[in-house]
C-alpha cells in the first residue's frame, strides 16, 4: 500500500522535491492532454532545456496565468509566441482561416479557455494521485509583443519547460510551487 503523503500545514513546513517533480508532472501532462483535445494540436515539451529558479520572467507575446490556494500554493502560467497560439486557436476553433493576430478576441478566448482547463485538470490529478486539494483564482490573460511579465518571491520554486507545435513555434509553461526553498536539482 502506497503511503499518500501529509500536505504541509504550516509556512514552516516545505514539500520535498519529488513532491514538487510530482506536481509539475501532472501540470505537464495535463498541458499536453488538454491542447491535444481541446486545441487539437500536439505540442512536445522539451524537458532537456527546463529549469529550475526561484523567479520567473515570462516570454511571448500571450500568457494565461492562474493561481491556486489549498494543500499545496502556487502559480500556473502558460504563454505562447503569437505564431503558437494562433496556430492553436486555429485548430480548436475549426477555423476556416488561419488567425494571423494574436489580438483577437477568439485568441484571447482560447487563452483563459485553455489556462483555466490545464490548470483544473493538474490539480485533479493532484487529487487524484494524492488525496490533496487546491482551489483555483481566476485566470488572467495578457497580450502584447515580447511581453516581459517577472513574477514570485523568495522561496517559490519555479520549474519553466518549454514546448514546440507542430509548427515549429514555441510556447513555455511554467509551474510555480510558493514557499518552497530551491535545493538541489530536480529531474523532470
Amino acid at each position: 500500500m502506497t503511503q499518500i503523503p501529509t500536505p504541509p500545514r504550516s509556512s514552516t513546513q516545505h514539500l520535498n522535491r519529488a513532491e514538487v517533480a510530482n506536481i509539475v508532472k501532472d501540470f505537464m501532462e495535463s498541458v499536453e492532454q488538454v491542447i491535444k483535445t481541446t486545441g487539437r494540436t500536439d505540442v512536445s515539451p522539451r524537458t532537456k532545456a527546463a529549469t529550475l529558479t526561484e523567479h520567473a520572467h515570462i516570454r511571448g507575446d500571450a500568457a494565461g496565468s492562474l493561481s491556486f490556494q489549498g494543500d499545496y500554493n502556487g502559480q500556473f502560467i502558460i504563454s505562447f509566441s503569437k505564431k503558437a497560439i494562433c496556430e492553436i486557436t486555429t485548430n480548436m476553433l475549426f477555423a476556416e482561416k488561419p488567425y494571423e493576430n494574436h489580438r483577437h478576441e477568439d485568441v484571447e478566448g482560447a487563452i483563459g479557455e485553455l489556462t483555466n482547463q490545464i490548470s483544473g485538470q493538474g490539480r485533479m490529478k493532484i487529487h487524484d494521485r494524492i488525496g490533496w486539494k487546491a482551489v483555483n483564482g481566476i485566470p488572467s490573460v495578457i497580450i502584447g509583443e515580447n511581453i516581459s511579465w517577472a513574477l514570485y518571491t523568495t522561496g517559490t520554486l519555479v520549474v519553466h519547460i518549454p514546448y514546440t507545435t507542430p509548427n515549429a513555434n514555441e510556447m513555455y509553461v511554467e509551474v510555480a510551487i510558493s514557499g518552497h526553498p530551491a535545493i538541489g536539482e530536480m529531474k523532470i
